[in-house]
C-alpha cells in the first residue's frame, strides 16, 4: 500500500516500500513518485530491516519525518 502526501512546494507524491535488491525482501528501499508532476523522477531512500519495516514506517511515521525522508533521498536511477 502507498501513501499520498503534500511537500513544502505543495507537490502531491507517493510513497511506498519497495522489494531490495534482486527482489530480497531484505535492504527494502521507500520510493517517492511524484503524481501531481509525473515528469519528476522517482526518488528512494535505502531502509534498514525487511520490506515489511519499510511498510510500516511509511504508514505509521509522522508526515514531517515522511517529507524530510523525501528531502534527504536520491533519484531513482
Amino acid at each position: 500500500m502507498s501513501r499520498t502526501f503534500t511537500d513544502e512546494n505543495l507537490l502531491t507524491w507517493e510513497a511506498f516500500a519497495s522489494a531490495g535488491s534482486s527482489g530480497l525482501a531484505t535492504g527494502p528501499r521507500v520510493v517517492f513518485h511524484c503524481i501531481s508532476d509525473p515528469l519528476r523522477r522517482p526518488r528512494y531512500v535505502a531502509q534498514g530491516g525487511d520490506e515489511a519495516d519499510a511498510e510500516g514506517a511509511v504508514h505509521t511515521m509522522p508526515l514531517d519525518d515522511l517529507r524530510a525522508m523525501l528531502r534527504a533521498s536520491a533519484e531513482l536511477e
